[in-house]
């Protein structure tokens, strides 16, 4: 029991310094979210941090790990009591688009991220794993929806990097030009294409046999 209860403490003071580190980070940059600020905003003595995290690096990968691969298990919580297959398709382009998915508040940590993955090879390996999660819980839902059998696996990742890029450009115009973008009618323009494209190649199977 005292083991538990210390892994649960040990797990409840990493959110604290994560929630901490968000804070900071969306405030100053992430780079200029120095550790004694994020101690400070946490509440804790700046010896804490090192206690619960190895390094500033491990601390970036893992609040990286919160923010980017926090969205796949949401999108499993949203489908949760959804069994129809296309429903499912439907629920998932929407929810990609939706606030729930994708908060404008850490848009400028994505790029934070992406900048600082060039210099962090952790942090490069963190990101590479969050797209490649995402991408292909994205194929297995187009591979389950109706009409998409006729498509190969390799051209449905294709379609699924299209996706993340039409959401991740959605969210930026979004924030910068907002009065100009709708994510909900971005979500129905690209079910309706998907749904299309993959009536185009049905038929062209159904030419060729």
């Amino acid at each position: 029991m005292a083991r538990r209860g210390r892994k649960s403490i040990a797990g409840e003071r990493r959110a604290q310094i994560l929630d901490a580190f968000r804070a900071c980070a969306v405030r100053s940059g992430l780079e200029k979210a120095s550790l004694r600020e994020v101690a400070e905003e946490a509440g804790l003595p700046v010896s804490n941090l090192h206690h619960f995290f190895k390094n500033r690096d491990e601390m970036v990968s893992e609040l990286e790990k919160r923010i980017i691969g926090g969205i796949i298990e949401d999108l499993d919580v949203e489908l949760r009591d959804e069994r129809d297959p296309q429903r499912r398709f439907r629920q998932t382009v929407e929810f990609l688009f939706s606030p729930r998915a994708q908060k404008l508040e850490d848009g400028s940590l994505y790029y934070d991220f992406w900048s600082l993955a060039h210099r962090s090879a952790r942090l490069r390996r963190t990101l590479q794993k969050q797209i490649r999660d995402q991408r292909e819980r994205f194929v297995d839902e187009l591979l389950e929806a109706e009409g998409f059998g006729a498509i190969s696996r390799a051209e449905l990742t294709e379609i699924a990097n299209i996706m993340l890029a039409l959401v991740e450009g959605t969210f930026y115009i979004l924030d910068m030009d907002g009065e100009n973008v709708s994510p909900k009618r971005m979500a129905r323009i690209t079910a309706r294409f998907l749904e299309l494209f993959a009536e185009e190649k049905m038929r062209e199977r159904n030419t060729e046999e």
